[in-house]
């Protein structure tokens, strides 16, 4: 019996890393881009706890954008630290007024703020409700239809506006997905970031596993109509869907949450409706740079996980369409998460029985193999979008692999199966993890003026 379950469970493993591999590779293409000439309105909405230390660098990756017709939001959610003083510091910030839509609920506001400097920018400064409160505020002050939710350590790339005005250009699409870099695995060349691979070891593991995340399993999952997170770094959304989903829910995972609301739209009453992954619209964002905040990030992503697989158990297959269900409850639960506690303990218990040895070597070989050509695929797939490493950089990414996919992927499985037993205890506690703040953008060559304001 428990070798049946075991071979059902291998199969579809294969089954779908294999789909992994195959769809991006034979479906990923860059094509030439011919941006709208007309903007829509985008408003970007940024919430920010006691973020001094990253803040500069998204404010200079909003003011280096293309892009004219926007507004930013800022949402200092009951800092106590020097966010607030930091944004007058740069912004030059004058109290307001602001008009409401009054649609959601959120913890008190206390100002309203906006830049003498970049009359587009403004804070709204809230009493700390977290950061789907935080959203929510955002969302019923914003104007525009198009609402970007960005972290406040995320700095985006130049042209990711426009690759989101052209991505809603078809009324089909009422969310999409931004592809999210880690900024530590890129150094300065010139005008602009290069991806570089002297790192160390737990960046590298973090910077092959977002690449193959973003470039296979999100364009994967965005081909089929599948997707179940879009990630709380950089989203896009339809203003009007995010109040019809009645906002963020305060949660330890409220990116994956509004994602699974909005699904639950498309299979009721927005049918044909989509959710998309844009590779071509970047931003970067730090990733923890010890063990111990890798820990806190990856616990807390289980616990959110759980949730709302908890939250939304009555919806799959019901409300939410059958691919949407068959890959959360399929691929993400039942071999990312039910099958992480067999896989810890079968070496253990074939070491101690040698019992079918043989066979677990070869299932043990094929997973290596696979979690290599699938790292592999990640390389040719990102080259496409311009993610180019130097020659000596692939080779050492080429030595890392193996260390990667038997090391790190093993510190993968121990985050999921830690993290699913502490949320039956403690389902909304997590720690936050601690921002490096690595100034990459005041090194850059951004448009002048910009730098002088910031990095004066």
């Amino acid at each position: 019996m428990m070798l049946t379950i075991t071979m059902t469970l291998f199969c579809l493993f294969i089954l779908f890393h294999t789909l992994y591999i195959f769809i991006p590779l034979y479906t990923s293409r860059e094509k030439m881009r011919d941006y709208p000439t007309i903007e829509k309105g985008i408003s970007i909405l940024i919430p920010a706890y006691n973020e001094t230390i990253v803040i500069e660098n998204c404010l200079m990756g909003i003011l280096n954008v293309n892009y004219t017709n926007l507004e930013i939001l800022f949402i200092n959610d009951g800092s106590t630290d020097d966010t607030l003083e930091t944004f007058h510091k740069h912004l030059k910030l004058a109290k307001t007024s602001r008009l409401k839509e009054g649609v959601l609920k959120y913890e008190e506001v206390r100002e309203i703020y906006q830049s003498q400097i970049y009359p587009y920018i403004w804070v709204i400064d809230k009493e700390n409700g977290g950061k789907a409160d935080a959203l929510n505020a955002g969302i019923d002050f914003a104007k525009n239809e198009i609402v970007i939710t960005l972290d406040a350590d995320s700095i985006l790339e130049p042209n990711s506006l426009n690759e989101m005005n052209l991505t809603f250009t078809d009324d089909s699409v009422v969310a999409a997905g931004g592809l999210v870099n880690i900024v530590q695995g890129f150094k300065r060349n010139e005008q602009k970031f290069a991806p570089s691979f002297k790192l160390p070891g737990l960046i590298r593991y973090q910077v092959v596993q977002y690449l193959s995340a973003f470039y296979l399993h999100k364009t994967t999952q965005s081909r089929i109509g599948s997707i179940t997170v879009i990630a709380g770094a950089f989203g896009a959304f339809q203003r009007s869907i995010l109040i019809q989903a009645k906002g963020y829910r305060k949660t330890v995972g409220e990116d994956m949450d509004i994602t699974l609301r909005i699904q639950e739209l498309i299979g009721t009453v927005l049918k044909g409706k989509r959710i998309v992954f844009v590779p071509e619209a970047v931003c970067y964002t730090e990733c923890p740079a010890s063990f111990k905040n890798l820990y806190r990030q990856r616990i807390r992503w289980q616990k959110a996980f759980v949730d709302c697989v908890i939250t939304y158990r009555k919806s799959f297959f019901r409300k939410m369409n059958f691919k949407v269900s068959t890959y959360l409850l399929v691929d993400s639960f039942l071999l990312g998460t039910v099958s992480a506690y067999p896989t810890l303990m079968v070496p253990v218990i074939v070491i101690a029985t040698m019992n079918h040895l043989k066979l677990s070597l070869i299932l043990l070989l094929m997973s290596i193999v696979l979690a290599i050509m699938q790292d592999i695929a990640t390389l040719l797939v990102s080259r496409r979008f311009g993610h180019l490493y130097c020659f000596r950089d692939y080779i050492s990414v080429l030595l890392f692999l193996p260390i990667e996919v038997i090391l790190y992927r093993v510190t993968g499985l121990f985050f999921v199966t830690v993290g699913t037993i502490l949320y039956f205890f403690d389902k909304d506690g997590w720690s936050r993890s601690e921002r490096i703040g690595q100034p990459i953008m005041l090194d850059m060559g951004v448009k002048a003026g910009v730098k002088d304001t910031l990095g004066g």
